[in-house]
């Protein structure tokens, strides 16, 4: 049986990753349906709250389906990115997915059936997009919603992803062959940035060796999570836009140097 490997990273989310996790649990007899089994791995990124406690508690209440992975340092969002995707690709298989979200309790797993299905037809990473029809955002002020719509623009005309207009959302589903296939390609270099930017740097990295992307709507519920985000919005959006810009230019001398050479 193939598996479905839940990766969520998490800082500082005592009060979040519970009921997430409770969530994902309340999926497993209809994961299994669909052919899978299911693993839940809480990648703590040494939070200064009582998160790993929390999650600690989950492991003893449900040792077959849930799994500690804790830092011994803060990494940031782009290295328990690294550790749900090395985690992933050292544990699973061809056939397995992995899917990837916040810990704060915002996505919800219920979306997961259709992107399972859409990666079994035939894509390599499917995003649960914030602009698709029948998609909604509740909780976010309408100054950053605007913004967020911004940034969709930019990078749309900067990287032109096909079937991508959502770059930034972390609820993604991954095939275990194109994320091994993003290892061999870049090693180490799969994901360079700490910051929120990396879930846009991996996605354009994979589109640059192949990847076929798809996209489902979802519901984004900030107005269910509890804590304070712990994004710096204009920040993050500046280097985002400039990782972007760096990112098509050495990625696009990389695909033409790679094409002079005869390789495909």
């Amino acid at each position: 049986m193939s598996k479905i490997y839940v990766m969520l990273p998490c800082y500082n989310e005592s009060e979040n990753i519970d009921p997430l996790v409770r969530s994902w649990l309340s999926l497993k007899e209809s994961i299994q349906n669909k052919g899978f089994s299911l693993g839940i791995y809480c990648i703590d990124d040494k939070s200064r709250d009582n998160t790993k406690e929390v999650i600690e508690n989950l492991c003893r209440e449900f040792p077959d389906d849930v799994e500690l992975i804790a830092h011994e340092v803060n990494k940031g969002l782009g290295g328990a990115l690294t550790t749900a995707l090395q985690s992933f690709v050292s544990k699973g298989k061809e056939g397995d997915i992995c899917f990837l979200m916040d810990g704060d309790n915002t996505h919800d797993p219920k979306y997961s059936g259709k992107m399972i299905e859409k990666i079994q037809s035939g894509s390599d990473v499917v995003i649960a997009s914030r602009y698709r029809k029948g998609s909604s955002t509740r909780g976010v002020s309408a100054i950053r919603q605007l913004m967020s719509l911004g940034a969709r623009v930019y990078y749309t005309a900067v990287l032109r992803v096909k079937n991508v207009r959502d770059y930034t959302c972390g609820y993604r589903g991954y095939s275990y062959g194109m994320v091994s296939k993003g290892f061999e390609e870049y090693g180490d270099a799969l994901v360079e940035k700490r910051s929120f930017a990396c879930m846009m740097e991996v996605l354009y990295k994979l589109w640059m060796i192949g990847a076929c992307f798809d996209e489902v709507p979802f519901d984004l519920r900030y107005d269910i999570k509890l804590g304070e985000s712990k994004m710096r919005v204009l920040r993050t959006m500046k280097e985002s836009m400039s990782t972007a810009i760096r990112l098509r230019i050495k990625l696009g001398k990389r695909r033409r140097l790679a094409t002079e050479r005869g390789v495909k």
